[in-house]
């Protein structure tokens, strides 16, 4: 096929009211139509990846309202063209030579996808001293605290549940087909379950119901099977099971605002203070590796100071949404 039709080709999709809505409904409209399409083309892949790039790189109030001229010239300014002089044009091709030239300047803005690997990931975030509930397409249920992040994909869930989580969070899990919850420290697979997931660095499975296995990063071979009730924490690199005290286990403080900590180091537990409350907190680097067994509350600034300065005998001193913390 010439350039001239390729580009042609390329044209009438981005003209196109139901590719348009295709691509705008992240591949959710008229799904079936084109995808089909695509797989009738092989051949004709840059095309409609340059194609879906473009509609995505203009936002259009209203597709009865999308006035191609008006973007051919928002591309040629922005690609800092020089005008094309209308004789020239007639002498051509009529309006095919600057529809590529124009896409020619296009390709310079746009980023190349494919259709294998276009990102139709959902994303859901919690913003700091918020916490929120997604629910996933399958039912099941996902309570992100503050300052967190999970992805996953809409589109192929039933063929692959999987979760990317940045932070902490609780699931309720359906039944069905293995459910994965995927972090930079480790991964977690349950069958019908309830559990939760701390944040990077502090990678904590707790079992609520069912049964959850649980790999780390550094060491993936190995895998540790969870029960009602158990907790398992990284420590350093290797996965370790704590049923010392399983029967408190059950219970996840933080779904009811309490937020306990076992001998960590004070920076970890000012981080989860700054993180509930919205705080800057500011604390010498002496006191940061310093080990602290306790906890706090969500629900009062000054309770929760407290509650963590007073055992290790420290002040605090609040200004605004400033917090100094000294010896």
């Amino acid at each position: 096929m010439s350039n001239i039709n390729l580009h042609n080709f390329q044209n009438e999709l981005i003209e196109d009211d139901s590719f348009i809505k295709w691509v705008r409904s992240e591949f959710q409209e008229d799904d079936d139509r084109w995808s089909a399409f695509i797989d009738d083309h092989p051949e004709n892949t840059n095309e409609i990846n340059a194609a879906i790039a473009f509609i995505r790189n203009f936002e259009f109030k209203d597709e009865k309202s999308f006035d191609h001229n008006k973007v051919w010239e928002r591309i040629s300014v922005s690609a800092e063209l020089k005008p094309i002089k209308e004789a020239r044009v007639k002498q051509l091709f009529p309006n095919k030579i600057k529809i590529i030239a124009l896409l020619a300047a296009a390709c310079i803005l746009l980023i190349v996808v494919f259709r294998m690997g276009i990102s139709t990931e959902k994303e859901v975030n919690s913003h700091i001293a918020e916490q929120i509930n997604e629910a996933l397409p399958d039912g099941s249920k996902v309570l992100l605290n503050s300052d967190s992040k999970i992805l996953y994909n809409p589109k192929t869930w039933k063929e692959s549940r999987t979760v990317k989580l940045e932070g902490t969070a609780y699931f309720e899990v359906e039944k069905g087909s293995k459910f994965k919850v995927k972090t930079k420290l480790g991964e977690v697979t349950v069958l019908g379950t309830s559990f939760s997931v701390t944040r990077d660095g502090l990678f904590e499975v707790i079992c609520r119901t069912g049964k959850v296995a649980v790999k780390s990063s550094p060491k993936p071979s190995e895998e540790i099977i969870l029960t009602p009730g158990d907790i398992v924490v990284l420590d350093g690199e290797t996965l370790r099971l704590d049923r010392s005290k399983k029967e408190n286990k059950n219970n996840i403080s933080w779904l009811d605002g309490v937020y306990t900590f076992d001998a960590k180091p004070l920076s970890i537990v000012i981080s989860e203070l700054e993180r509930q409350f919205d705080l800057k907190i500011t604390i010498p680097n002496e006191l940061r590796s310093e080990a602290y067994t306790g906890f706090f509350r969500d629900n009062d600034i000054q309770e929760a100071l407290k509650s963590i300065t007073w055992p290790l005998g420290l002040q605090y001193k609040i200004d605004g949404k400033k917090v100094t913390i000294t010896r």
